[in-house]
């Protein structure tokens, strides 16, 4: 039996740094559309209506925000998250437009405001990741804010992720929650049946 070989966050978030800058931010946006298109011919796509989604403002995610328009084109709800730090969660926010959105203090996008935490009526949660395994593990930037988030939802949780994301195994907790599917420049993973998952 083989075993598994878990590699722990902290080395995670390092090699998927060094594999980023490998990549020409041509080639990243350029793959970043391709990840895009295979999100919105996935049925959960297709019939959500209203739509947790990040906006991408960290080097190496995959870009969001002309998929935010896209979206909010389409006739779909928008939920943009606003972090609170004080109480370790976010709050939500109904894309409305980009001049409603500003930076905070680290330099990324957000909403002025959030209403609540209320996840109840969300139909599809675009979740950001750092570094992701194929069968769900998912590393963030660290505080558990998103798990704490997608404890609240019984949505469907996507990560849109570049190849040189993922990863076999990766360390996990308790109060780690995975994620259902995983859509690369290359495959759509789901993380229930991780080895049929090429598409």
């Amino acid at each position: 039996m083989k075993l598994k070989t878990l590699v722990p966050k902290s080395e995670a978030r390092k090699m998927v740094v060094a594999r980023r800058n490998e990549h020409a931010d041509s080639d990243l946006r350029k793959k970043a559309g391709f990840i895009v298109e295979r999100l919105k011919s996935q049925d959960d796509f297709i019939h959500a209506q209203n739509i947790h989604c990040y906006v991408a403002s960290r080097p190496g995610e995959v870009e969001t925000r002309g998929l935010i328009d896209e979206m909010h084109g389409m006739g779909k709800s928008i939920i943009i998250p606003k972090l609170n730090k004080s109480k370790k969660s976010f709050a939500r926010f109904q894309f409305m437009g980009w001049d409603h959105l500003v930076k905070n203090n680290e330099g990324y996008l957000e909403p002025r405001v959030g209403i609540d935490e209320d996840m109840s009526d969300i139909d599809l949660v675009i979740v950001p990741a750092l570094a992701v395994s194929k069968h769900g593990q998912r590393v963030g930037y660290g505080g558990g804010y998103y798990d704490k988030l997608l404890r609240g939802t019984f949505a469907p949780k996507y990560v849109l992720a570049f190849e040189f994301q993922i990863f076999e195994y990766l360390e996990s907790s308790v109060h780690d929650v995975r994620v259902d599917k995983i859509i690369t420049e290359r495959r759509v993973i789901d993380t229930r049946n991780p080895n049929h998952g090429w598409y």
